[in-house]
């Protein structure tokens, strides 16, 4: 039997390389931090000035995946994005837990621990995927810790996940990755980079190669994500299908709520974000026309301005 993660051990020498090779990308510098909360190893970037702003990622990433879109968000906002328990360069503690809402735990823990060793009473919180998932279940579980939230293609909002998406998280994306090697990790990367459709006229085309694809690499070949937060996300979504949906404590929801949402994402349908939208009590939806599952990758400077505008309480329009 392989042994388990240790949730203290330092991150490999490899993905911190590979990690600093993209943060020199940013435009700015940003800050690399190390924390211990509740047994785990905690990675976090910072940069900027400002109200603070808390960027999650989605499954299979970490933080510095929001290279493209950090030193602009640090033009207005400190931003403050975490390596969730068991992803990234944090900790990998061993998931013992058995259903979808311990994994959310799991997370959402991470999560307040940053905000309490921060000093951080009330964050605005932007989740992509499930760091979507983590977001909004810390918004309904403690909303007072959380001022706006901000939904980017986040998953969570129904139980309808395709075939071959589940096939895929049930063999294990870390195994398939690691076995399979760089051509079919570049494949993927495309698919995520480039939305998998026909890409609209002026849209920028984001090169295959490079600190973010290495990085991308690095994070999908961690072998001890497998036993850790890969465990956890099984607990949630599997080859039975999702096991959590919060898509009907929506309207649970005060505080203001932004959606952002490509409308050829394949992973979280944009049917599923036009239907939850209409549940919100103070929400808005901005589409991405064109673009997939990671708008933020696809379209950072427009990503950005969104996300600045709308926290600035200025109207947006969806973005052609």
């Amino acid at each position: 039997m392989a042994a388990l993660p240790d949730p203290l051990a330092p991150p490999s020498a490899a993905i911190v390389a590979a990690e600093e090779a993209l943060l020199r990308t940013a435009g700015m510098d940003v800050e690399r931090h190390e924390m211990v909360a509740n047994g785990t190893r905690l990675h976090y970037l910072t940069c900027g000035e400002g109200e603070p702003l808390v960027l999650l990622h989605g499954r299979g990433s970490a933080a510095a995946r929001f290279t493209p879109v950090l030193g602009r968000l640090a033009q207005k906002r400190r931003v403050i994005a975490l390596d969730l328990p068991g992803w990234g360069l944090s900790g990998k503690p061993a998931f013992t837990g058995k259903t979808a809402e311990d994994a959310l735990t799991v997370w959402s823990d991470g999560v307040l621990a940053l905000l309490d060793e921060q000093k951080i009473e009330q964050a605005d919180l932007l989740g992509h995927s499930m760091g979507g998932f983590v977001a909004l279940g810390l918004a309904l579980a403690q909303p007072e810790r959380v001022q706006r939230l901000i939904l980017v293609d986040a998953a969570g909002l129904g139980t309808q996940i395709q075939l071959d998406a589940r096939l895929f998280f049930a063999l294990g994306p870390e195994k398939v990755h690691r076995r399979l090697g760089r051509r079919f990790t570049r494949f993927l990367y495309a698919q995520e980079q480039q939305g998998g459709k026909r890409r609209l006229p002026g849209a920028e085309k984001p090169p295959l190669d490079g600190p973010d694809f290495d990085f991308f690499r690095a994070v999908m070949t961690e072998e001890a994500v497998i036993a850790s937060g890969a465990k956890a996300f099984g607990a949630w979504v599997n080859l039975r299908g999702v096991h959590l949906s919060l898509a009907d404590r929506l309207k649970e929801l005060e505080l203001p709520v932004l959606m952002i949402w490509g409308n050829h994402d394949a992973l979280t349908p944009y049917p599923a974000a036009l239907a939850a939208s209409r549940t919100l009590r103070d929400g808005k939806l901005v589409t991405f026309l064109g673009c997939g599952h990671a708008p933020f990758a696809e379209r950072p400077q427009d990503f950005a301005y969104v996300v600045l505008t709308w926290l600035d309480g200025i109207y947006v329009r969806s973005r052609a």
